[in-house]
């Protein structure tokens, strides 16, 4: 087998055993962050990780970017990459899965914001009539 050679393309999509993926949402997501939904951090077997993975909108649905750099020519190249149709499948598929889960998955700080707003909205109680037994009267 010449070691050269890239391997071969198959229908078969790999399983990713110890891929770990940490999605980072928006910290304020009442401001326009435009297309940009989130980014991620993908741990590959505890031996690789890449970092500033950026997920993207568009009319197809949310997509996959990942980390690049500009380079002279004004475009950008990606830094790092999967090397097959189908391990790129694969990750998009793990971090898109992940990403899912923590939009769906509620917030402290979302729900603090709902109640905040809800008590908020609720007309003021009138004060409570002193008890003259809570003071030691009688």
């Amino acid at each position: 087998m010449d070691k050269n050679k890239p391997p071969e393309t198959g229908t078969a999509v790999p399983n990713l055993p110890g891929v770990d993926v940490k999605i980072f949402l928006p910290k304020d997501p009442e401001k326009d962050h435009g297309k940009l939904l989130g980014f991620a951090s993908v741990n590959l077997g505890g031996v690789f990780a890449v970092n500033n993975i950026r997920i993207y909108t568009s009319d197809k649905g949310p997509f996959v970017s990942m980390p690049s750099t500009k380079g002279r020519d004004d475009k950008y190249h990606d830094i790092c990459c999967p090397t097959t149709k189908e391990m790129r499948e694969a990750l998009h598929g793990a971090i898109l899965g992940a990403y899912q889960k923590e939009v769906e998955r509620p917030s402290v700080r979302g729900a603090i914001k709902d109640a905040a707003k809800e008590a908020a909205s609720r007309p003021p109680q009138e004060q409570q009539v002193k008890r003259a037994a809570d003071k030691g009267e009688r």
